[in-house]
């Protein structure tokens, strides 16, 4: 197995672990994980990304090479895997769309403990979606903004790459839909917002599940907006790297409407996510390397955590300053994901 340099754990990461050792637990469901074969990916694979590197198939052996020794104390790992997105998949004769589904049941079919999302596309019609339940472990939905029709898909409605029949699928069925917001103010864009209370009062068997906290990487889109969602809304906090909008999340919608999740491969890349005047920034380690060292600082301005260690520092803070009780974590890392999807141990 390829080993991509940056994956390693740095002594930095190792140090942070430590502290948080007693705080991770021993039952992990992981509600955001990326597995994907890159031969579907001709978009997002491309050199330099951080689904190009190491193996080209990265499979559940490969999340537990990687992503494992984040949890040192884990014994009873399951994993929802979220159907990664490519903007080829609008392409219907590409194939790339079904070659997704195709592997993530064979996922299924071989490791019965996990559950995943199918990618749907603005046009999918009820048959549509009827035909990306070939697995009975296939419990939602996920969409993306490089499905929208227009030029700047991050500037598109939900309802531009969302489409009405998965939403009625998720409801007949009691299917989640994982969902990133697109457009600059996420949550607190009033468009954003209304479609979400629209949408979840019409269908409230859906079980919508916001990712990386309502996309809170700039906490003050979900300080407010957060407050305005009714209870059929989850929220994962899948590689944001700031306490504020976990704090956010957990405080309105309460510790039982939390869910953890990774981002794998994000969760391996080196580097944090932190808001900056109104919007937000991703500063890697590459980009911390060029910074001159500053005789203040309290380390080399080239040094920086994975991602996956940043999240998982953040949620401590977030949970300490909300003094929550064990079960309560426990419940944001596990039981939360199981009852969301009927399972039982």
């Amino acid at each position: 197995m390829v080993i991509p340099e940056n994956f390693a754990l740095s002594n930095s990461d190792l140090r942070i672990l430590r502290k948080l050792e007693n705080f991770i637990p021993e039952k992990i469901f992981d509600m955001h994980a990326h597995l994907y074969d890159t031969a579907y990916l001709p978009n997002l694979a491309r050199p330099g990304s951080i689904f190009a590197e190491g193996e080209a198939v990265a499979d559940r052996a490969y999340y537990m090479r990687f992503q494992c020794p984040l949890y040192p104390r884990v014994r009873r790992l399951r994993l929802n895997l979220v159907s990664v997105p490519d903007r080829s998949y609008g392409e219907r004769g590409s194939g790339h769309r079904a070659r997704c589904n195709e592997f993530l049941t064979k996922h299924l079919e071989e490791n019965p403990d996990d559950v995943g999302e199918a990618f749907v596309l603005p046009e999918d019609t009820d048959e549509d979606i009827a035909g990306l339940l070939t697995h009975p472990n296939i419990r939602g939905f996920k969409c993306y903004h490089v499905a929208a029709h227009r030029e700047n898909t991050w500037q598109a409605e939900i309802c531009e790459f969302l489409p009405e029949s998965a939403w009625r699928a998720a409801n007949e069925r009691g299917l989640c839909i994982t969902l990133h917001m697109a457009k600059d103010r996420a949550l607190a864009d009033p468009g954003n917002l209304e479609n979400i209370r629209e949408k979840v009062k019409k269908y409230p068997s859906a079980k919508l599940i916001l990712a990386h906290a309502a996309r809170g990487f700039a906490p003050w889109t979900v300080l407010e907006g957060v407050k305005r969602v009714t209870e059929n809304v989850y929220f994962d906090v899948s590689a944001v790297c700031e306490p504020t909008a976990i704090f956010a999340v957990i405080k309105a919608a309460g510790a039982d409407h939390v869910l953890w999740g990774s981002d794998f491969p994000v969760s391996m890349m080196r580097g944090k996510c932190v808001s900056i005047a109104d919007s937000f920034i991703w500063l890697y380690s590459s980009m911390l390397a060029k910074l001159e060292p500053d005789t203040e600082a309290q380390a080399n301005p080239g040094e920086a955590n994975l991602v996956g260690v940043e999240n998982l520092s953040a949620l401590a803070q977030a949970c300490d300053m909300l003094d929550l009780s064990r079960e309560d974590i426990d419940n944001i890392f596990y039981h939360n994901g199981m009852r969301m999807f009927g399972l039982t141990d």
